[in-house]
């Protein structure tokens, strides 16, 4: 029996959580090497979410009718969204885990609902 593969997609918010903590490396550091490999390795964890989306908890938050859901992942938290039915993944943020993540994911679906 073949494993179901979601698909995944991003939100604008996430692409730019991802772009802006890249530039902070590039800033911070000026190692383009570091910047990339962070790219890389929340990507890998984004992928991950392809076999196994719904066995990370909910965060009692929800998005146009489905539940947030967290994963953390070093010191990041990525937060997603599961559509059964179309067999997708959408990640919505990805935000450090010293942030207010609660404060800023409830502003965010306010904003975007």
């Amino acid at each position: 029996m073949e494993q179901k593969r979601y698909k995944i997609r991003y939100t604008y918010s996430s692409r730019n959580d991802i772009k802006e903590k890249k530039q902070y490396i590039l800033d911070t550091f000026k190692y383009r090497g570091l910047a990339q490999r962070f790219t890389d390795k929340i990507k890998a964890a984004v992928d991950d979410l392809r076999l196994f989306p719904l066995g990370y908890k909910a965060t009692g938050f929800r998005y146009r009718g489905y539940d947030i859901h967290i994963k953390s992942y070093d010191s990041y938290l990525l937060f997603f969204t599961v559509d059964k039915e179309q067999s997708e993944v959408t990640i919505l943020r990805i935000l450090q885990d010293r942030q207010d993540w609660e404060y800023i994911l409830v502003r965010w679906v306010q904003q975007n609902s």
